[in-house]
């Protein structure tokens, strides 16, 4: 039999090691909307991706990884802007011109560009993206 001062010790450090996990940037990503089957059967794949836009693997990395440090999945972005709707445009990814630049010396330069348009609002934002540069270990070297 174990004694109850143990199985409480243990479950104390359990809960601690599970809780440990959120103070250390854990969070599990949501599930990904999928269509429908009946849309899902309408889609015809190209046979071809030669006009397709080709972002190498470490491009990709670099993008994902700015990607994740400005807007990580589920987080809301605050403002202190008056329509509420700025903050909820500002919080979707897909708001965001982003482009990728890889220079000579290896780095990648990953810009996030807010187009409130897309959110079907007509406000101005002189501070809301970000230019990001990462090297080819993945790391984020600087932030503007």
């Amino acid at each position: 039999m174990i004694p109850h001062g143990f199985r409480a010790l243990c479950l104390g450090l359990l809960g601690l090691g599970l809780g440990g996990c959120s103070l250390l940037g854990y969070h599990k990503l949501p599930p990904t909307p999928r269509a429908s089957p009946e849309e899902a059967a309408q889609v015809r794949f190209p046979d071809a991706f030669d006009d397709a836009t080709h972002l190498p693997g470490p491009m990709l990395e670099a993008l994902t990884l700015a990607l994740n440090d400005f807007l990580p999945p589920g987080r809301k972005v605050q403002t202190n802007a008056r329509d509420q709707r700025i903050a909820e445009c500002l919080s979707r990814r897909g708001t965001y011109e982003t482009r990728v630049l890889r220079s000579q010396e290896g780095l990648f330069f990953v810009s996030f560009i807010p187009d409130l348009t897309r959110c079907g609002l007509d406000a101005e934002i002189l501070d809301g993206g970000a230019v990001y540069c990462i090297d080819g270990r993945g790391r984020i070297l600087a932030v503007r």
